[in-house]
């Protein structure tokens, strides 16, 4: 049986303004597994994924490579799960695109020999290693997306969480990301309103809505579901369509 790897119970969480945004989510992941998290705008997706590394703390149970998110915890939780922001700029801050991948490294305490490793290791991995002395806020919004995810990539997380990958990129850059995503082998949880996306990397989904687990299961098995989909305010992946 493949390890799990996260475990999450009775999850909930207010904003300060009251707003319930989710609502007693149990959840466990599993190695090396990829699962989409699906829903309708507001539907507690976002949240979800920033519990994951204790950047938002709700009232929950949620352990983490058998490790409950705590303040003891929490720097080493964050070593293992990398997220990947929506808006690449939240994640790009320095002068050049070996600069922003280097400096987690760099904050790990890794040897100059490392980190040169950890960021060609990264580049590579996404295909970008030929930008490596390009300014970051020179390149496209798929270059982009895509140094992105080597930043986080470069500190070798053992969970990789990336919150809407594909948004705002063009046929051609949104296929290089999904090829990069389906290379890598670690655990991947994707939230995305792109279901195309979800049914070419994804072995798993999660369906939420209003903050509350509405369904999960196989990703063929949830999106053959037409009723389900409509229920949920979602469409059928444009793959599926001439199948449903």
């Amino acid at each position: 049986m493949p390890k799990k790897v996260i475990e999450i119970r009775n999850l909930s969480y207010s904003y300060p303004d009251g707003t319930a945004a989710l609502k007693d989510i149990g959840l466990d992941i599993f190695e090396a597994e990829s699962l989409g998290v699906i829903g309708p705008n507001g539907a507690g997706k976002s949240t979800l994924l920033l519990h994951l590394n204790g950047i938002l703390r709700g009232n929950n149970h949620i352990r983490i490579l058998d490790s409950e998110i705590n303040e003891r915890t929490l720097s080493l939780v964050r070593r293992k799960v990398g997220l990947v922001f929506q808006h690449p700029d939240d994640q790009l801050f320095m002068p050049s695109v070996f600069d922003d991948v280097a400096f987690g490294p760099l904050n790990m305490g890794l040897s100059k020999e490392e980190v040169h490793h950890a960021v060609q290791g990264a580049l590579k991995e996404v295909d970008m290693l030929d930008c490596i002395r390009r300014p970051s806020h020179h390149l496209s919004a798929g270059q982009k997306k895509r140094v992105s995810l080597a930043t986080v990539l470069s500190m070798s997380p053992e969970i990789l969480v990336l919150d809407e990958p594909s948004s705002d990129l063009d046929p051609k850059h949104r296929q290089d990301l999904i090829n990069v995503l389906k290379r890598l082998s670690i655990t991947k949880i994707i939230a995305t309103h792109d279901l195309d996306l979800v049914l070419e990397v994804c072995s798993r989904v999660v369906l939420l809505d209003n903050g509350k687990l509405a369904a999960a299961g196989n990703v063929l098995e949830i999106f053959n579901n037409r009723k389900l989909l409509e229920e949920h305010n979602l469409g059928i992946p444009a793959k599926l369509c001439r199948t449903v």
